[in-house]
Order: structure tokens, then sequence, then C-alpha cells
């Protein structure tokens, strides 16, 4: 195999795997769709109202009226507004996009697979199992900012640690053991480390935890001053941010990291909750009873981020006999990581928020099994290995389960979006374009309408986020505030809110969709906030109805 495959085919070999997933699942959801082209999640319409916005009016915003920060990705917001202003709005320039980002990905990993020895047949199942289990296809159908996340983490840890490695080399004081330091040496960083971690702080605030841990270990190795120029220079641009993001009235973080994370309550009770649903729940329990509406539902993707937390130091311990310093740095970064991921960021909606996470592990576990798998089971009793690998297989059974379903679940929740999502901004499009209304998934809502976006939610409205954080979010507040704002009609799904939210409405009627996998609800409500502008928007309603895709039931009020 070493042989017969030159790393051009090896290449082939894998944009062809990466392409035929892609292609199977787009060519069956363009057919349901009457080929328009969507996603699988709102979130991609968010990033896109948002780069529209700010493209062609200035403003970052899910409206062009008021700023917003609706965004968890500062730099994917700007990178789309730029293409946007470059070839003007497309739906399909997100998928490009991640399109040219994973082929950008693998060609880096074939890179440093080849800079460390591994060619031929091991290259290709480890590029295989990148895509599989990541799994690399999915995020591409998303067109959200994760592939460019798994490139940015890549290039930073793998990046970090193989120049702490060298820095280290000379005497340092061993990361798991003792010795002397070494640090009369001067070290200098090279410009690439600090870009990158710009970039993966960049791409998602998640990058914060990675950039933390190598600022620790720079500590460790009593080099104060590169640990602190490196967290501040990768910190730069969320800083940057911030500081705007509180000129134009809003938080220092976006509204959706700060609606998403557990806030710490000041008294004993909340402080002993706070650290059970911390180092309890989210580390070793998978609960899917009381969940928020609007949060991630924990599953088979908390599961498998909860098993990488076993697994990566499970195979330190088999390999440390072997393995260089540099392979031992980012299994420590990505151990860490992954618990910062756990405590403060959330697993699942589709698969993508531990990507990356996914995908360096399985980088380097491949790496470490090519290299020196055989070394290790040849050391050990047959008896022994075939233990060991029973219990690998119930370790990682969690990631089969996962990509199978990313594979599984794709098409359909591209389908349920269309049917729902993308309805309803072509329906407020047609008859409220450039009229308040009022939501709670906003995505395609702002993207296919010029009005102004009241999110009951608070991800795109800082008025309505600031009441959640001050606990003083409730039906009364959102009912002034929609009045207040001239909304003559609202979208969202009942079950957020309940019957207190909407006494003062007239309901009108409801959509409903069948095999829901993604949605916040297979049923969304539409309701007139002024009794005389029912008949209108029911009659709209009815015109608009023939226009909805097969499987979407209408009932009327």
């Amino acid at each position: 195999m070493k042989k017969t495959l030159s790393p051009r085919l090896v290449m082939i070999l894998t944009l062809a795997a990466l392409a035929l997933p892609v292609s199977v699942i787009e060519y069956a959801v363009l057919r349901k769709t009457n080929g328009a082209w969507t996603y699988p999640l709102d979130d991609t319409f968010i990033h896109m109202a948002l780069a529209k916005n700010l493209a062609f009016h200035g403003t970052w915003g899910i409206s062009a009226h008021e700023f917003a920060s609706a965004s968890s990705s500062v730099l994917y917001s700007v990178l789309l507004a730029v293409l946007f202003r470059v070839f003007s709005v497309q739906v399909i320039i997100p998928f490009l996009v991640n399109c040219v980002a994973g082929v950008v990905l693998l060609l880096a990993v074939q890179r440093w697979l080849k800079k460390e020895g591994i060619n031929g047949g091991p290259q290709l199942w480890i590029l295989l199992s990148l895509l599989f289990f990541t799994p690399l296809p999915i995020l591409l159908v998303c067109g959200m900012e994760h592939t460019l996340q798994c490139l940015f983490s890549f290039l930073f840890i793998f990046g970090f640690a193989g120049w702490l490695e060298v820095r280290t080399a000379g005497g340092a004081v061993p990361l798991f053991g003792s010795g002397s330091s070494g640090s009369g040496s001067k070290w200098t960083m090279p410009w690439a480390l600090p870009v990158f971690g710009m970039l993966v702080t960049g791409i998602r605030y998640e990058g914060m935890f990675l950039v933390g841990v190598a600022c620790l270990l720079l500590l460790w190795y009593r080099q104060f001053w590169l640990g602190v120029r490196l967290g501040l220079l990768s910190l730069l641009p969320l800083i940057l941010f911030g500081i705007y993001s509180v000129a134009r009235g809003s938080y220092f973080l976006p509204n959706s990291v700060l609606l998403k994370s557990d806030s710490l309550p000041l008294s004993v009770s909340g402080i002993m909750h706070w650290l059970d649903n911390m180092l309890v729940q989210r580390l070793t329990v998978v609960k899917t009873d009381g969940i928020p509406a609007g949060t991630p539902r924990p599953g088979i993707s908390l599961l498998a981020t909860q098993r990488l937390l076993m697994l990566l130091p499970l195979v330190w311990l088999a390999f440390y006999k072997y393995i260089r310093p540099a392979y031992g740095y980012v299994l420590l970064l990505l151990t860490m990581g992954v618990l910062a991921q756990l405590c403060f960021a959330s697993t699942g909606w589709l698969y993508r928020y531990e990507a990356s996470l996914v995908f360096c592990s399985v980088l380097i576990i491949g790496v470490l099994a090519v290299r020196y798998g055989k070394a290790l089971l040849a050391e050990r009793p047959a008896g022994v290995c075939w233990i060991a690998g029973i219990a690998l297989f119930g370790l990682c059974f969690p990631f089969f389960l996962r990509s199978s379903a990313a594979f599984t679940k794709t098409g359909t929740a591209c389908i349920n979006i269309y049917q729902q999502q993308y309805q309803m901004g072509q329906f407020l499009h047609t008859y409220y374009d450039t009229d308040a209304v009022a939501a709670n998934d906003i995505g395609a809502i702002s993207f296919f309408t010029s009005g102004k976006t009241i999110d009951l939610w608070g991800l795109g409205n800082i008025t309505v986020a600031r009441s959640r954080k001050k606990g003083i979010w409730s039906p009364a507040f959102l009912d002034s505030l929609c009045r207040r704002e001239q909304v003559k009609t609202a979208v969202f799904y009942e079950k957020w809110f309940g019957d207190s939210l909407t006494h003062n409405w007239s309901k009108v009627a409801t959509w409903g969709i069948q095999d829901n996998v993604i949605c916040g609800d297979d049923t969304v409500s539409f309701f007139s906030l002024k009794p005389e502008d029912a008949p209108v928007l029911k009659q709209q309603l009815m015109d608009y109805q023939r226009r909805l895709p097969a499987g979407v039931s209408v009932k009327y009020y």
C-alpha cells in the first residue's frame, strides 16, 4: 500500500470520499425543495443576515435597523460580508466557503502527516477516519464556521505543540517529570502562533479554551511574558469586537454566548447547584428531562465528548513510553479543551460544537496508533490486548453512533428548515417585508426580509437579551416591547412561551411538519397582535398555502 498509494492518489481518494456523501445529501434535498438551496440549521441564515447587513448597511445585526451581537463567530460573519459585497448575496456562498475550507484542511493535515513520516495506506486511513468521525461532510453541508474551526484548531494545537517541543528540548522541565528549568535561554515565538491564536478565537469563542491552556503551559515553563503576549494577541479580535459592542450599547460578549452560558449565582445554594451542574451533570450524566427550550438537548454528542475526557488520558498512558513530547502536548491541550467545552460550552446542534475537538483527537490517536501500535501490542500478552480492544470499542462506540446519526439526519434537517423557517421567511418577505415582526427563530426571517425582527428569545435583540440577564424577561415585557415596536405579526413556537404571552394576541394559524429532527418544535404559530388585523393575516396565509411544500400541515383558528 505504501508503494502503490502516492500522496496525490491519497488526496484524490480522500476528496472523492468527502464529495460523495455531500453530493448524495444535497441531491436528495434539492429534489425535495424544488431546487431551493437550504441548510440544516437556521443559524446559517443568521450568519447570512448579519453578513448582508454588514456588507450593505454597515450594521452588525440581524436587521439593518440596529446593532445586535447575534453571532458567536466574529471572523466568519466578516468573511461572509466580504464575499457578499464582492459576489452579491448568494445563499450558496457559505457552502462554497466550507468546501474550500474542507479541501485546505485536508491538504494541511496531509502535509503534516507526511512531515511525521506517515504515507500511503496509513495516511489514507487516518484521513478517511477524520472524514467519518468529525464528520467533515456534514460540516460542509451545514455551511457554518465549524470547518474553519477544525482548520484553525489543528494549526494552533499542533503548531504550538511542535514549537514547544523544540523549545523544551534543551533541558527544560519535562511536563510529567522533573529536571532543570532551562529558562535561562531566551525563547522566541514564531509569528504564526499568535496568528493561529487569533484565528482560533476569532472563528469561535471556544477557541479561548485552547489559547488559555497554551498560556498556562508557557507559565509552567516560566515564560510569563510569552504567555501574556500569546494570550493578548490571540484575544485581540474578541477584545476589539467587545469594545465595539459595548460602544454600541450591547454586552462585551455576544448575546448568543451570554444567553447560552450558566451564570454563577452569588449564594451558597446557588454555587453548589452550579458546581453540581458543572462537575456532575455535564461531565458524567446525560439527562434529557428538564432541558430549557432553545438549548441543545444532550444526547450522543454529549456522551461522545465525555468519552473523549476518558479516551485522551488513556491514550497517553498507553503510549507514554513511545510518544514524542509534541504528541503529549497535543493530548494535554485536547484533554483540557474537552474539559472546558463540557463545563462552559455546549455540545450538539447537529454534532458541530465539539467537531474540532473530535477532529484533532482522531488525528492524534490515529498517528499514535500507526507509529507505535505494533510496538505496543508486541509488549502485551494476547489476553490483555483482547481486553483492551473490547474496552476501547466500548469507549469509541458513541462516536460511531454520533457520526451515523449525523449522516442519516442531515438531509432530513435540511428539509425541515425548508418546510418551516425557509417558508416563514418567504411568507414574511411576500407580505411583511418592511414591517417589524416578532419571532424566536430569526435566521431565515431576517435574511429574506428587510424589516426589523424582534427576537423574542434575545439572541438578535439587545433589549430582550438584557431583560433575560436582569431577570425581567416576562410575557408582559415582551408584549409591551412588541407593541412599542409596532409589531403586527408574530411567528414563533408556542411551547417555548406558553399561553401567558399570547392571551392578548389573536392566534390565526399553525404550520406543522413531520419527521422533525432539528427545528425547535414541529409546529410554528402565527399571531396577530391586534384583533382587527387577524382577518388580513388569515387571508394572506390562505393565499400562501398553495406555495407550501408537501408535508406541511396547516390549521386555521
